[in-house]
């Protein structure tokens, strides 16, 4: 009897200190999520003197020095109604066992720009992970799904890194050209 209540006394405090081994989960990435759509979404509406057509004439010529390949990125450009329709991605990095950034994927976004008389409107969103089915990135903060990895968190935070330069590229492209003049 003795020995059957060493065993199970034993197989109880293996079973704890397993219990106590779980993993903590780090806080998630703030990324801005819509409340209408859930979707990860940037959106501003920016002041900026000038009519539809000067911003968007300075949102063309941002968007061609900004994109690699505007043929591929521009969707639509309506310069009719001042609105620009791209989409384009971010690349994705995990870490290594021994700490190298590899190269994990691809994910795509959709971006329109629209201009009105002294404002621009930006709203990013619809992320999805290149793949079979085009994943969608909010997957990625449900903790419990099945396959489920910290490393995700990682790759929201790199979308987040690169849609803050675009902004910030953005609003500096959509600000006025100093025109020199030079007077002699």
């Amino acid at each position: 009897m003795k020995k059957v209540i060493i065993i199970l006394a034993a197989v109880f405090t293996c079973i704890a200190a397993l219990a106590q081994k779980t993993e903590t989960i780090p806080d998630p990435p703030y990324l801005p999520i819509d409340e209408r759509t859930n979707l990860v979404t940037y959106q501003d509406v920016v002041k900026q003197e000038g009519t539809p057509k000067v911003l968007y004439d300075r949102a063309m010529e941002w968007a061609k020095k900004y994109y690699k390949n505007t043929a591929e990125v521009i969707k639509s450009a309506d310069p009719e109604k001042c609105v620009i329709n791209m989409r384009s991605s971010v690349r994705i990095f995990y870490k290594d066992k021994d700490g190298t950034m590899r190269f994990k994927n691809i994910v795509y976004y959709n971006f329109k720009l629209e201009c009105r008389d002294n404002r621009y409107r930006y709203t990013i969103t619809d992320f999805k992970e290149k793949a079979t089915g085009s994943a969608p990135i909010e997957v990625w903060f449900n903790t419990s799904a099945s396959g489920w990895t910290p490393s995700m968190y990682g790759y929201l935070s790199q979308i987040d890194e690169e849609m803050q330069k675009l902004i910030e590229s953005l609003e500096e492209g959509m600000q006025p050209k100093e025109e020199f003049v030079d007077e002699w």
